[in-house]
């Protein structure tokens, strides 16, 4: 008795483990059920009321069968093997191509007319090609402030690099607002004798921002057809309506406003009127 009670003590556990999974066996038949008759009377609805989404849906899901069941590029699987006197042989076959190309006999000829400076670059330089090595003034630079040669700005640099460090730039758009930048800001506004500036990075930037900015879709800008690159993307980017007149011709300008004035005068009293910048 003792041994048939210990055996039916120890194989009820199993027991339960098998009824148990007949059970999850039989509630996943029962829900595989359930969905297939869903999905079946979920597309014999559609395909009545709408056979195209139906062929759509179809084809998606082939596609997505199709996708997942293909056979994945390997970089592996098409590796070669080359031996050791191979590779020595491709290595002595190579040539590799030169960083820069050769000059063509226009440029070496640009290159042999080029001035060359003697010294650092400045407002004032002295040109290496020079006889009498005497200064002359440097146009063909962006210091024309003479910032660069100036003692009094470097100390004022380093003690920037000091305190703040150096970056690839500095404009509060990449590195947040800073007191130099308020401090910037102040000292402008003061200058031009209004109560605030706003400190832009870039020329280019501030005139894709300003133009825009004043200027919308309904208004009208008069412009000069020589005008640099920046200001006509600002134009552009204002979606106003542009009259173009020919380049600092003040009577072709004349005429164009007249233009625009004749036109508007039919509008008058339907609508408010456009603005219109020159």
């Amino acid at each position: 008795m003792e041994s048939a009670a210990s055996f039916a003590a120890s194989a009820s556990p199993a027991a339960a483990i098998v009824v148990d999974d007949e059970a999850g066996r039989g509630l996943l038949r029962k829900a595989w059920d359930i969905s297939f008759r869903m999905a079946l009377r979920y597309i014999k609805s559609s395909y009545k009321d709408d056979p195209f989404r139906t062929f759509l849906e179809v084809c998606l899901i082939g596609f997505i069968v199709w996708y997942i069941t293909k056979q994945k590029y390997n970089i592996g699987t098409n590796e070669i093997e080359l031996s050791e006197r191979e590779i020595d042989e491709l290595v002595e076959e190579w040539k590799p191509e030169p960083l820069v190309p050769p000059l063509t006999e226009f440029e070496r000829e640009a290159l042999d007319k080029s001035v060359m400076i003697d010294g650092p670059n400045g407002t004032k330089v002295r040109l290496a090609s020079g006889t009498n090595n005497k200064p002359v003034l440097n146009f063909a630079s962006y210091n024309f402030l003479g910032f660069l040669d100036s003692p009094e700005l470097g100390k004022h640099a380093v003690e920037s690099l000091r305190k703040y460090g150096v970056g690839s730039c500095g404009p509060p758009g990449f590195y947040g607002t800073l007191d130099v930048h308020m401090e910037l800001e102040k000292q402008l506004a003061a200058f031009i004798g209004h109560s605030s500036a706003i400190l832009y990075s870039q020329a280019i930037t501030t005139t894709l921002s300003v133009i825009p900015c004043f200027s919308k879709r309904s208004d009208i800008i008069v412009a000069d057809e020589g005008v640099n690159f920046a200001v006509q993307k600002a134009i552009y980017l204002s979606r106003s309506k542009v009259y173009w007149y020919k380049h600092n011709d003040v009577a072709d300008m004349e005429r164009i406003l007249k233009d625009v004035n004749k036109q508007l005068v039919g509008r008058r009293g339907k609508n408010a009127l456009p603005r219109k910048f020159i």
